[in-house]
């Protein structure tokens, strides 16, 4: 019984809607494009075929990761994928779960009333003080602390607490910051 959800399926699934994304972090894996190229977004017609494969499989609890990139910027795809998975179990035994991967420094109050609505979480990264974070994750701003930071605030604030986590990418650097 301990192997039972083999037979249902995978549960979680990762959804990446873009590789755009505003900063350029030297360890991401995802080959990053600029914030002006949306080519790089996930199509309507690739979103709806997700949501198809999303559903075939059979797991009663299922969980959506959205990622990127900066999957805020192409936040049309993660409203289109959470409406349409929403309505399409909404008479069955099954339940749906989000979570958004994001810097959070483009976050807007439309899309943290979005994600209040569909109880979608938040996810995102904090990697120590402000010139490691800055020094990690570099943007053309170099604030990518103080979004973070103000981001966490703005969506604790709006979706609770226990809604947003952050966590942290160690480097070399981040050995002199104990």
């Amino acid at each position: 019984t301990r192997k039972d959800f083999v037979h249902e399926g995978p549960a979680l699934h990762l959804v990446v809607v873009t590789l755009r994304c505003d900063h350029s972090c030297p360890y991401c894996q995802v080959s990053r494009k600029t914030v002006d190229r949306d080519a790089f977004d996930l199509s309507v017609s690739n979103s709806l075929l997700v949501v198809d494969r999303i559903l075939e499989s059979r797991a009663k609890n299922l969980k959506v990761e959205f990622q990127g990139g900066e999957p805020l910027l192409a936040f049309d795809r993660i409203r289109l994928i959470v409406e349409t998975l929403e309505q399409r179990i909404a008479d069955t035994d099954r339940s749906i779960d989000f979570v958004i991967a994001t810097t959070l420094s483009t976050i807007t109050d439309e899309q943290l009333t979005f994600c209040r609505e569909h109880r979608i979480g938040i996810s995102t990264s904090l990697d120590g003080p402000e010139a490691l974070h800055n020094g990690n994750r570099p943007r053309s701003g170099r604030d990518s602390y103080q979004l973070t930071v103000d981001g966490i605030r703005r969506a604790r604030e709006m979706l609770g607490h226990s809604a947003v986590s952050a966590l942290t990418t160690l480097t070399k650097n981040s050995l002199r910051y104990p």
